[in-house]
């Protein structure tokens, strides 16, 4: 499977194609994120997605953010605010950067390998930043973005790039040891 990762601020967007759904391939995404904005915003808007909610607002519970996701958030300098269900204002802006994906569907098949589907992204982030202007504002996002930028936090890239190393995990044999480059550790 073939994913995108599409962040963005009231101008800007970011696309990064992944291969996975992972915590840690979310983070990684978000630090590159960071970097395309050179910074990051006081919040971040989040739709009920696992890697973020260990369990979403109900009736009868409140939400519950993934610990090493608030950690994240901390380190980075944001709030994690996540979409509350059935309510379209803030369901809406999360689904406008979904809507990215309906434009790719015009490259179906029209790539040899994942390097030209990654290509083809790169060229569409870059025709919604830098080429075309916005219904709403009549300006092409960068130039909105560039009276912005001085908003944004600056952020520790070093302590992020730890977030996106993946949990390696172990098979624990039957004298309940576990093997790790060729040496048992109880």
């Amino acid at each position: 499977s073939i994913f995108l990762i599409v962040l963005g601020n009231s101008r800007m967007k970011y696309i990064e194609l992944t291969i996975d759904q992972t915590q840690s391939t979310l983070f990684r995404c978000m630090t590159n994120a960071f970097r395309y904005f050179e910074g990051t915003t006081e919040e971040i808007l989040f739709d009920n997605m696992k890697t973020i909610v260990d369990q979403a607002k109900s009736d009868f519970t409140e939400v519950v953010i993934n610990s090493k996701a608030i950690q994240f958030a901390k380190d980075a300098g944001f709030k994690i605010i996540t979409c509350r269900p059935y309510r379209p204002k803030t369901k809406g802006k999360v689904e406008t950067l979904a809507k990215i994906m309906n434009r790719l569907k015009a490259y179906d098949y029209e790539f040899e390998n994942l390097k030209e589907l990654d290509n083809v992204v790169k060229q569409l982030n870059y025709q919604l930043n830098y080429e075309e202007k916005s219904q709403a504002t009549d300006e092409k996002p960068i130039v909105l973005f560039e009276k912005e930028k001085e908003y944004l936090k600056p952020v520790n890239f070093e302590i992020l790039e730890n977030y996106s190393i993946p949990e390696k995990t172990y098979k624990v044999s039957n004298e309940s040891m576990i093997k790790y480059h060729g040496i048992k550790y109880s």
